[in-house]
């Protein structure tokens, strides 16, 4: 998803990134692509050792040229002065020979920032430039308005979708995941009569884990029982994708659902109006919250029933914009289960900056 900005100059952009990253990046090189004052594709990539520079910048490049920007901004994030220059310069080269601009080359360091091609003393001073504080950058008002606070770092964005905050829970959902499992497989047979009974009672907890109000009741504080229900009931690959097709109009089509599953979709999920254009504050806000809520499902799952609640949660996030989260997401689903195709497809979509479009519902 591409943001509409009104940022002053690099001050504010590099204000804004942590928002638009989901985290405050480290030891990394950021590329952000430009569409006149729309920020598009963000990508972010830790600094690579020599050997394997030309690699990394070609990770980058492809991505970059699918988005087809007007131009692109170069972000080296460093501890040690000098650290992001090689990749900087590579990706510059790199921008050169596809002949996209390059609006400005930045090193973040120490709390300070600095321009590489300004030589101009006034504007961009040799010693740097103090990060403002958010607060005084009208742009981060949106995000906060919008309820996204970054993460400290990379590690904390990867630790939020990794079981080990509750772990009496996580052992319990395993628990009762043995004994759901023998329930919905008995099920998943499509000609047998109790599938649709099944469905009904899956979407039920479904509606609960998908809440996007206030008075939401936490997702750690449902039933074991109810979570491992969640994730049992993906075994049953329809109503995978349905939820899929539900939350990100466009990714999948609806109107291809079993007209029995679609009809109780709409009648057990809470309404959706995404995917009509551009979304509004209210509905970023309310994409996030059961973006949220996903997240702590996944953060509570063990990982043989996480793959797929995981790779359901990438779907979103990708069709959201979101690709830290969205990679975070399907490294630890693949990484248990390489083979599971929906998150492999997912994945090769992500390398190739393939974005879904955004139909109406």
């Amino acid at each position: 998803m591409t943001t509409t900005l009104h940022l002053r100059g690099p001050a504010d952009v590099l204000a804004v990134l942590p928002y638009q990253l989901g985290y405050h990046p480290r030891d990394s090189v950021v590329v952000v692509s430009l569409h006149g004052r729309r920020m598009g594709l963000v990508q972010r990539l830790d600094l690579p050792p020599h050997e394997h520079l030309d690699e990394a910048v070609a990770a980058m490049a492809a991505p970059l040229a699918a988005d087809r920007p007007e131009s692109a901004l170069l972000i080296g994030y460093e501890d040690t002065e000098g650290a992001s220059s090689p990749m900087l310069d590579a990706l510059d080269d790199a921008c050169d020979e596809m002949g996209l601009p390059v609006a400005d080359r930045l090193v973040v360091r120490a709390g300070r920032w600095f321009a590489l091609d300004c030589t101009s003393e006034a504007c961009c001073p040799t010693a740097g430039t103090l990060l403002p504080p958010d607060h005084e950058v009208p742009a981060v008002a949106d995000f906060v308005g919008m309820e996204v606070a970054p993460l400290v770092d990379r590690e904390a964005l990867v630790a939020s979708l990794q079981p080990g905050s509750h772990p009496l829970l996580t052992r319990a959902v395993r628990a009762c995941a043995q004994e759901w499992l023998q329930v919905v497989t008995d099920g998943h047979d499509e000609h047998q009569p109790d599938l649709e009974k099944q469905r009904a009672r899956a979407l039920a907890v479904w509606a609960e884990l998908l809440r996007e109000d206030d008075a939401a009741p936490a997702v750690t504080d449902l039933p074991p029982g109810d979570l491992a229900l969640a994730a049992c009931s993906l075994v049953d690959v329809h109503l995978r994708d349905a939820l899929v097709a539900w939350l990100c109009p466009g990714t999948l089509e609806l109107d291809l659902v079993d007209p029995g599953l679609r009809e109780q979709l709409r009648r057990l999920l809470p309404v959706r109006g995404w995917g009509r254009g551009e979304p509004d504050a209210a509905e970023v806000t309310a994409q996030r919250r059961v973006e949220a809520r996903l997240v702590a499902l996944c953060g509570v799952l063990p990982d043989e029933w996480a793959v797929a609640a995981l790779t359901v949660l990438a779907n979103l996030t990708w069709w959201r914009g979101d690709g830290a989260l969205t990679r975070v997401a399907l490294d630890r689903a693949l990484a248990f289960d390489p083979g599971y195709r929906l998150a492999a497809l997912l994945a090769r979509m992500v390398d190739l900056a393939i974005r879904p479009d955004r139909a109406s519902a």
